[in-house]
């Protein structure tokens, strides 16, 4: 479900992606689409975690997003936290298409699971592909593939003791030269192809959220020339 969007303070148009589910599950199969027009703001929110339930018969849940942003337009794309339950499968796929002059951002949010309860990387697979096309070049690929069965992931250099971890992507047209940085949590710069990436990791949920909430909010600053979102739930 798509709820009825606002326009927020700054002029960006908010819109809220609706589960009205207790969650995703195996077998499901969403595609969304967004198509952003020239000089439009468009902030895309969920209106809450998404929780991946567990899959008995082993089915995979997918998910397809497909973005497209006319030059002059902004698109962005936050949504909440993923939580994947214990023996669930999820894959999702994120493809946006910029015209030349477009701007887009977006951030994801991962929890190894519901940790409180035990359930530390107890998920059967979790799959992001996230690529960004510029012009009908693409300026940015970032693929999460996560088979805690196979992989050792509580390895020094990957999650270690982390429970949460973040991504993000910003592409725009001023030429930024500082990245935010929290040590031992978050760090940011730009790649060659001249997109921002963003990379994260805490212990606590509250700590990360805190940090990419910063983070966010400074390359849009910089990148957008955009003041704080103010978003109303």
């Amino acid at each position: 479900m798509i709820v009825r969007p606002f326009a927020l303070p700054c002029g960006t148009l908010s819109a809220f992606i609706v589960n009205p589910t207790g969650g995703v599950l195996g077998g499901d199969h969403a595609e969304i689409r967004v198509s952003v027009g020239p000089g439009a703001r468009v902030l895309l929110l969920t209106q809450s975690a998404t929780r991946i339930q567990p899959s008995p018969h082993g089915s995979e849940a997918v998910q397809d997003l497909r973005f497209t942003v006319a030059a002059g337009g902004r698109l962005e794309y936050y949504p909440e936290r993923s939580i994947p339950f214990a023996g669930s499968r999820f894959l999702q796929t994120v493809r946006a298409e910029l015209e030349a002059g477009a701007e887009f951002g977006m951030t994801e949010t991962l929890a190894v699971g519901r940790v409180a309860m035990g359930e530390r990387l107890r998920f059967e697979r979790y799959r992001s592909n996230v690529e960004v096309w510029r012009a009908g070049r693409r300026i940015h690929l970032d693929r999460v593939d996560i088979q805690p069965r196979t992989q050792h992931l509580d390895a020094p250099g990957l999650l270690g003791v982390r429970a949460y971890s973040a991504s993000g992507v910003w592409v725009g047209n001023t030429p930024v030269s500082e990245f935010p940085a929290v040590p031992g949590v978050l760090a940011s710069g730009l790649s060659a192809s001249g997109a921002i990436w963003l990379r994260a990791a805490a212990h606590r949920g509250p700590d990360l959220d805190v940090a990419l909430a910063g983070a966010r909010q400074a390359v849009r600053a910089g990148l957008f020339g955009a003041g704080p979102l103010q978003v109303r739930r």
